[in-house]
């Protein structure tokens, strides 16, 4: 369950500058953060890219009828960790991020709900407090409930692209069903994703920019 639902409360990453727009949405009004980047802060890593693809053509096979657009991922992948690459790192050949994204400890401070270690710090290092992990940034009770093997390696890793991905989507067709190309249904799973409408509207804003970009400018080297 990604972390602020209980999932996550910590800061939506943001790569670079953006544009704060006011906006009416089924009669409530809504900030809306829009990207404003040159073509090289909006491009998606070619790995990162592969394991949204991926993710969205298996979401009928985790609930029939399911269906997430890969640039739904794309964005919650952006707003979460800049496609994995926040703080410099970098992408393995298999999809993992190295080094590990760990957020902060979910310990009551900072804005976060306190949440007791649930996983003797197997995924995060920490006995005392749980904490939101990987490019998707899953807290371990989400993840021992949701992971996914997505790249079929044997493994269900947080800080795999492609297992993260598909976990992703397991998180949106189990979690909050709906018709996404409804955008009042889309926004609604969004915000179950990780409560805060703020961060649903984020979201939005690239799921419609990467639905804008031609395919030539999509992917980045890394």
């Amino acid at each position: 369950m990604p972390a602020r639902s209980p999932r996550r409360r910590r800061r939506s990453v943001r790569a670079a500058v953006i544009v704060i727009a006011a906006m009416l949405v089924a009669g409530i009004g809504l900030v809306v953060i829009l990207p404003s980047l040159d073509i090289s802060g909006r491009q998606i890593p070619a790995l990162a890219l592969e394991a949204y693809r991926a993710a969205s053509r298996a979401a009928p096979t985790i609930r029939k009828g399911c269906s997430v657009d890969w640039e739904v991922l794309a964005a919650l992948g952006k707003v979460e960790s800049d496609h994995g690459r926040v703080g410099g790192r970098t992408i393995r050949a298999d999809g993992t991020v190295e080094p590990a994204i760990i957020g902060p400890p979910l310990d009551g401070t900072a804005g976060t709900q306190a949440i007791a270690d649930t996983d003797r710090g197997t995924l995060d290092g920490d006995t005392r407090w749980d904490h939101a992990v990987g490019p998707l940034q899953f807290i371990p009770t989400t993840w021992r409930e949701l992971g996914r093997d997505g790249n079929h390696d044997g493994r269900k890793d947080p800080n795999n692209l492609f297992d993260a991905a598909l976990t992703a989507t397991a998180h949106l067709c189990l979690r909050e069903p709906g018709n996404y190309a409804d955008r009042i249904q889309l926004r609604r799973s969004l915000i179950a994703y990780n409560r805060s409408a703020r961060y649903a509207d984020e979201v939005l804003a690239w799921i419609d920019t990467y639905r804008s970009m031609p395919a030539q400018d999509l992917t980045a080297a890394r």
